[in-house]
């Protein structure tokens, strides 16, 4: 039996309202606290090779990637492509990545990673990309002219790749803001490493916890943003499930009470909780939700014990509810490319909706398909030997044909004697 331990925090940073549901569902004298540097993580360096940012890259659409370079401020950089709709928010940056061309169709200069604990109880690590504009020898942060509170919105059409040296965290799961998102774990010498990929996306933010929830909730601003949250496995306030490989991912663009998945290993069900202010700024335009959730074929495997991946869309129930308010149109899909299988549902409605993915109780898994060899531990496919045919071999026989003093032997399947001798 699980042991379950439910802890609640309130991580507020920048724009992200995280209400944090921690399952532990290892015991937690197994693992060892886990201790963050304090303040964001500096590029690394010769010098720092441990809670640092290892790159930052953007890639535009139809475009190859473009490698960024971390820009100190007082440093000459590049300059954005557009200067209208944007002015110099705060000044507290101590830099950007940036690169020539990189921008040009952009009101902002360079991008800001802000990777840092989520708050000061957790040792989970926020990242947040905020889109930067230089004045002189300052950064600030890229503001908008009519609302300089609020960052204007980064390129929805730009995906941007973040790696990270993240000590000695073993990954539990990564939920964030971001469309079409992957996360790709690995280790290094002395640390762990992680990098997030990705497309921000639009996001109605909250002026106050009440505008989470109920029918009444208006957004003060939507903004296109791109944030995560890596949680670890291998703290007692970390996430975990035995046997999953830390490349569990979810996302969605409903950061109030965006929490971590909850496990429960009894009906064997996940279920991922978000909510937004129901109505756009306007006041009249109601926000629509998409949650992505990333899945790889081993914790397929681990979780339901789904052997081929192929059959994840017959296999896998996806469910959207929401409350009387809210509304439970909208378009699910479920594929299986590339060792993972991706989940997005979309086009429903604010405030509070739940998604749960449970395996099909119809799904027959002893005669699905052949087990992917992919998927680890999955068992290999036995060959069955062809059999081989079977030849009917028809039996000769010989007889004797005489023609006066001549006598010959014939033999065959079907023997008749040549013409001018009789059979004897």
């Amino acid at each position: 039996m699980f042991a379950k331990k439910v802890r609640k925090f309130l991580a507020t940073s920048i724009t992200l309202f995280v209400t944090v549901f921690t399952f532990n569902l290892a015991p937690l004298a197994a693992n060892a606290a886990i201790s963050l540097p304090a303040g964001s993580f500096q590029p690394c360096s010769a010098s720092l090779t441990n809670y640092c940012i290892e790159s930052v890259s953007v890639t535009k659409s139809g475009q190859k990637p473009i490698v960024l370079l971390w820009t100190p401020a007082g440093s000459a950089g590049t300059a954005a492509g557009i200067s209208t709709g944007v002015v110099a928010g705060k000044s507290i940056l101590p830099g950007r990545w940036t690169a020539v061309g990189a921008f040009d169709s952009n009101n902002y200069d360079g991008i800001y990673i802000d990777a840092k604990a989520a708050n000061s109880f957790v040792p989970w690590v926020y990242v947040d990309a905020q889109p930067t504009l230089s004045t002189g020898r300052s950064v600030h942060l890229a503001a908008r002219d009519a609302s300089p509170n609020y960052a204007v919105n980064l390129d929805s059409e730009t995906s941007i790749d973040i790696k990270l040296h993240i000590g000695d965290i073993k990954t539990g799961v990564t939920f964030g803001v971001g469309a079409d998102a992957t996360l790709d774990i690995g280790t290094a010498s002395g640390y762990s490493t992680a990098e997030i990929s990705g497309y921000p996306v639009s996001v109605p933010l909250a002026k106050s916890t009440k505008d989470c929830v109920g029918d009444s909730g208006v957004a003060v601003a939507l903004v296109t943003e791109f944030q995560s949250v890596i949680v670890p496995s291998n703290d007692p306030f970390g996430f975990s499930v035995d046997g999953l490989s830390g490349k569990l991912y979810v996302g969605s663009n409903g950061i109030c009470n965006f929490s971590t998945p909850v496990w429960n290993p009894d009906t064997k069900a996940f279920r991922y909780s978000a909510s937004g202010p129901k109505f756009a700024p306007d006041g009249t335009t109601v926000n629509k939700g998409f949650y992505h959730a990333v899945i790889s074929y081993a914790d397929a495997l681990a979780l339901w014990g789904l052997k081929n991946p192929a059959d994840a869309a017959s296999a896998l129930v996806v469910s959207i509810s929401t409350s009387a308010g809210g509304s439970v149109a909208a378009t699910k899909s479920v594929s299986a490319r590339n060792g993972l299988i991706i989940i997005d549902v979309s086009g429903f409605n604010f405030p509070d909706p739940l998604l749960d993915i449970t395996l099909n109780p119809n799904y027959n898994m002893s005669s699905s398909s052949v087990s992917n060899p992919m998927v680890t531990g999955a068992p290999k496919p036995t060959p069955t030997p062809t059999p081989k045919p079977t030849l009917s071999v028809a039996k000769k026989t010989t007889i004797t044909c005489i023609k006066g003093v001549v006598t010959k032997k014939i033999t065959s399947v079907s023997p008749v004697c040549p013409a001018g001798f009789k059979k004897k």
